[in-house]
C-alpha cells in the first residue's frame, strides 16, 4: 500500500441530511435500510484517556476514544490504537519497546501480518509500553496496544477494549495475554440471562451495572441511565463528552487512470493548488495518450497536456493528473436531461427546478448504496447551493408566480430537501436453468446434456443426472438465452408478455422458454374475440346503452362489471405497484370472461373488448395496434361510438376510465348453514342484503323445512345468526 495525496468530496457533512430524508422517500424498505446502515449513525461518547506518564512535546496529552457503550467504561482492560496512530513513533514510544512495536506496526500496515482486509482482522496486536489514566479514576492505569483491527481514518483511530462485554476484545486479550478486567454489566432478569448465554464468557447486551467497587456510585443503574450519568460526570471534569459518529467516510474521488473527467486543478510552486478558471472548463483529456500499464496515471506522461501556466501568477505549473471517479458523472446525469442542449451550463436553474425531482428511478439493487447515495449527495449539494430548486428561482422576476408555486409543490411531493428520486423501483435479475456435473461441479453446456423421455436430463458423457438450478445468466455458466432467437421463434409481443408475466419486476425471474406458447395462445384468443366483435355489430353505442343501464340483462351487467374490475387492477398495477404480471393476469381474466358472453351484440361486450385492446397495447404494442386497426376497419368502434377519426391509432386513445359504481357485484350466492352445517345455497341474490332479509328468504325455501321447522310445522327458535355479507349465513336454531 502507498499513501497518496488525493481528492475527496466531503459527503460526511451531509450524513444526517441523507439519513433524515430517507423516511419521506417511496423506496423499498430494504434499500433504505442498506443506505441507513452504510451511513451508520451511532450515538455515544468520546472519552479522554490521559497519557500516564505524560509524553513531552506530544501533539496531545491524551488519547481520544469513541464508544457507544459508556456503561462499560469501568470494564476497560486496554486501549487499542491503529498501526499508523500518531503515538506509534520512535519519539513517543519507550526505548525498550520502540523497535519491536514499529516493526510489528509496519507489518500490519503492509498486510504481511494476518492477510486480507485490515478492517476484518481482530487478533493481531502488540503492547506499546505506554499507559493511560482512566477518565473517571486517575489512579487506575490502562495499557495501550497497537491493534490490527483499528483504522486511523475511522473515528479517532483508537478504541477501548472491554473483553467482558465484547467478543472481539475478549479474543484479542486471549491471543495477546492482556489481563481481563471483571464484568461490570449483568442482565436485568434471569430470563434475559438465559437468552444471552454463549460459549464465551462475554455479555454483550444491555443490562444493569453490577454493585461492585469498580462501578462505584453507578452500580445498580440500568445501562441507559448509566451511560447518561457517566458521560455527564466525565464532561464535568473535562474528560468526556457526548458525540455522534457516522460510519460513512468522505468520498474518495481521485483515480490514477486515463478515463474519467480530469480533476480541474492546476498545481503551482508559488500559489499551490489553483482551480481551473470557469472559462477554461471543461478540461478535456489529451489525444494519442500512451497506455503503458506501468502504473500511475498515464496523464503524468502527457507532457504537452500536463504543463501549463498558473491562472493566478502566470508562472509555470502542471495540471492535476488524477481523474474523477466515474460515479461523479453517473450521479448527476439526470439533471442534464432537464436541459440537454445547453452549451453554456450543465443545466438551467429554471429548467431543472420545473422538472425535479425525478418521478421514478428504475435500476438494479446493486446500485442501492454507492450510486444512489452519491446521487442524493450531489443533488442535495446543488439544491442547497441554489443551483436549482425553489430558492434558485424565488428572486427571479422572469419566473411567473404560478410557476414558482408549482416548483414548490413538486419539492414537497415525497422527495424533499433536494432529494433527486421520489420513487425507486429495483428490478430483479433474470436467472437461467443451469446444469452442473454432479461429480466435478463443472458447469455444462447445453450440448453436453440430453433430455430423455419424461423430460429427465442426462449428462451425455456419463449418463448421470446433472445438478440443476436457476442462477444468474452468465457466459461462464452456459445458461444464457439469446433474446433475438426467442423473438424470431415466438414473436416480440409474445416474448415481452412472457417476460412481464413470469414475475413482478423487482423479483428474480426464472426463465422458461417453453411456457411462451401460453402467451402465443392468449394472443390468438384475443384475435378470435376481435373477430367475434367485428361479426356481431353492436345494437347501439355504449353511451346510449348506459342511459338504460337499469334495463340491462344480468349478463350485460356482469360484462360491464368484469371490464371495470380489469380496468381497476391494470391501472393500479401500472400506476402504483408496477406489478405488470398482475396487470396481465387481470386482462387474461377479462378475456376469459368475454369468451363466455352469449349476447355479443350488446354494447357492453364491444366496450369490454375495446378496453381490453387498449390495456394490452402498452405491453404488446404490435398486437394492440393490429387489433385496433381491425376494429376500426370493421366499423365496430364507430358503432360503439368510441372513436371519431377513421385512422386513429390505439396509442392516440385515452386510457379506460374506471366507473367505480360498476364494481359492485351484480348478484351474490349465499351459502346457508343450519347449526354450522351447509344445507343449501341462495343463488342470484341481490348483493348486500341484511341478515334479517336473508333469514326470511331462507325460511321460505323448500330445503329449509326439514332444518328450520318442527314436525308440526312450527318454526324452530333462532338462537343466533352469523352473517358474512354476500357469502354466508349461519342460522343457529334450537
Amino acid at each position: 500500500q502507498r499513501k497518496l495525496k488525493q481528492w475527496f468530496a466531503r459527503i460526511t457533512r451531509y450524513a444526517q441530511d441523507l439519513l433524515d430524508d430517507l423516511d419521506a422517500l417511496n423506496w423499498p424498505d430494504h434499500v433504505k435500510s442498506m443506505q441507513a446502515n452504510w451511513i451508520g449513525r451511532s450515538e455515544g461518547a468520546e472519552f479522554e484517556f490521559a497519557l500516564d506518564p505524560p509524553i513531552p512535546d506530544a501533539q496531545s496529552k491524551a488519547i481520544s476514544v469513541f464508544t457507544s457503550r459508556a456503561d462499560t467504561l469501568f470494564g476497560v482492560s486496554y486501549l487499542a490504537i491503529a498501526p499508523d496512530h500518531w503515538l506509534v513513533s520512535a519519539d513517543h514510544l519507550p526505548a525498550e519497546h520502540a523497535n519491536h512495536v514499529l516493526k510489528r506496526a509496519q507489518e500490519m500496515l503492509s498486510g504481511s501480518s494476518g492477510g486480507g482486509d485490515r478492517s476484518q482482522r481482530t487478533k493481531d496486536g502488540v503492547f506499546t509500553g505506554l499507559y493511560v489514566a482512566h477518565p473517571l479514576d486517575s489512579a487506575r492505569r490502562v495499557p495501550v496496544y497497537v491493534a490490527d483491527y483499528v483504522l486511523s481514518d475511522y473515528g479517532t483511530g483508537a478504541v477501548m477494549g472491554v473483553p467482558a462485554h465484547d467478543v472481539r476484545d475478549h479474543e484479542f486479550c486471549q491471543i495477546n495475554s492482556v489481563p481481563v478486567h471483571i464484568s461490570v454489566v449483568e442482565p436485568e432478569t434471569s430470563e434475559f440471562a438465559e437468552e444471552s448465554k454463549s460459549e464465551l464468557p462475554v455479555f454483550t447486551g444491555q443490562g444493569v451495572l453490577r454493585r461492585i467497587p469498580e462501578n462505584g456510585i453507578y452500580g445498580g443503574m440500568r445501562s441507559a441511565d448509566a451511560r447518561t450519568t457517566i458521560v455527564a460526570a466525565a464532561a464535568a471534569i473535562g474528560s468526556g463528552k457526548s458525540v455522534v459518529n457516522y460510519r460513512l467516510r468522505d468520498w474518495l474521488l481521485s483515480r490514477q487512470r486515463f478515463w474519467g473527467a480530469p480533476v480541474p486543478i492546476i498545481h503551482c510552486a508559488s500559489c499551490g493548488a489553483v482551480p481551473v478558471p470557469e472559462s477554461d472548463l471543461p478540461v478535456e483529456l489529451p489525444k494519442n495518450i500512451e497506455l503503458s500499464g506501468r502504473g500511475g496515471s498515464p496523464l503524468a506522461r502527457a507532457t504537452e497536456w500536463l504543463n501549463c501556466k498558473c491562472p493566478s501568477c502566470s508562472g509555470p505549473a502542471t495540471r492535476d493528473t488524477d481523474t474523477l471517479d466515474t460515479f461523479v458523472d453517473s450521479s448527476w446525469y439526470f439533471l442534464r436531461y432537464t436541459d440537454a442542449h445547453n452549451t453554456q451550463r450543465p443545466f438551467d436553474a429554471m429548467a431543472a427546478s420545473s422538472m425535479m425531482p425525478v418521478d421514478i428511478y428504475i435500476g438494479g439493487v446493486e446500485h442501492a448504496i454507492l450510486h444512489l447515495l452519491y446521487s442524493r449527495f450531489i443533488s442535495k449539494f446543488l439544491w442547497k447551493t441554489r443551483a436549482y430548486g425553489t430558492a434558485a428561482v424565488e428572486h427571479d422576476s422572469t419566473v411567473r408566480s404560478e410557476v414558482k408555486e408549482a416548483i414548490a409543490r413538486r419539492e414537497t411531493r415525497g422527495a424533499r430537501n433536494g432529494e433527486p428520486f421520489t420513487r425507486l423501483l429495483t428490478q430483479g435479475m433474470v436467472h437461467g436453468l443451469t446444469y452442473k456435473d454432479p461429480s466435478s461441479g463443472r458447469f455444462l453446456r447445453s450440448d453436453e446434456v440430453q433430455t430423455e423421455k419424461g423430460n429427465v436430463p442426462r449428462v451425455i458423457r456419463t449418463g448421470e443426472t446433472p445438478t440443476m438450478s436457476f442462477e444468474k445468466m452468465s457466459k461462464s455458466k452456459y445458461n444464457g438465452v439469446d433474446p433475438g432467437a426467442t423473438v424470431d421463434a415466438y414473436g416480440a409481443d409474445a416474448t415481452r408478455l412472457h417476460v412481464l408475466y413470469l414475475a413482478p419486476p423487482q423479483d428474480v425471474l426464472e426463465w422458461d422458454t417453453q411456457s411462451i406458447v401460453g402467451m402465443q395462445r392468449w394472443i390468438l384468443r384475443l384475435g378470435r374475440l376481435v373477430d367475434t366483435a367485428c361479426a356481431s355489430s353492436a345494437r347501439e353505442s355504449i353511451v346510449c346503452a348506459l342511459n338504460t343501464r337499469n334495463k340491462w340483462s344480468k349478463e350485460a351487467r356482469e360484462t360491464y362489471r368484469h371490464t371495470h374490475v380489469a380496468i381497476q387492477h391494470a391501472t393500479e398495477s401500472l400506476e402504483a405497484s408496477f406489478s405488470l404480471n398482475t396487470a396481465i393476469s387481470a386482462l387474461i381474466k377479462l378475456s376469459n370472461y368475454l369468451a363466455t358472453v352469449k349476447d355479443c351484440e350488446h354494447p357492453t361486450f364491444g366496450f369490454g373488448l375495446v378496453c381490453l385492446v387498449k390495456m394490452v397495447a402498452p405491453m404488446a404494442p404490435s398486437i394492440g395496434e393490429e387489433l385496433w386497426e381491425i376494429l376500426i376497419q370493421s366499423k365496430c368502434l364507430h358503432n360503439l361510438g368510441l372513436v371519431d377519426t377513421p385512422n386513429s391509432r390505439v396509442f392516440a386513445q385515452s386510457w379506460p376510465v374506471l366507473d367505480a359504481s360498476a364494481l359492485k357485484d351484480v348478484s351474490a350466492t349465499v351459502v346457508v348453514q343450519i347449526n354450522g352445517k351447509v344445507r343449501f345455497k341462495l343463488e342470484d341474490m341481490v348483493p348486500d342484503q341484511d341478515q334479517s332479509e336473508l333469514v326470511q328468504i331462507a325460511s321460505t325455501m323448500p330445503q329449509a323445512q326439514k332444518w328450520m321447522f318442527e314436525a308440526t310445522g312450527q318454526p324452530k327458535h333462532i338462537v343466533k345468526v352469523i352473517h358474512v355479507p354476500n357469502k354466508l349465513i349461519n342460522i343457529i336454531v334450537k
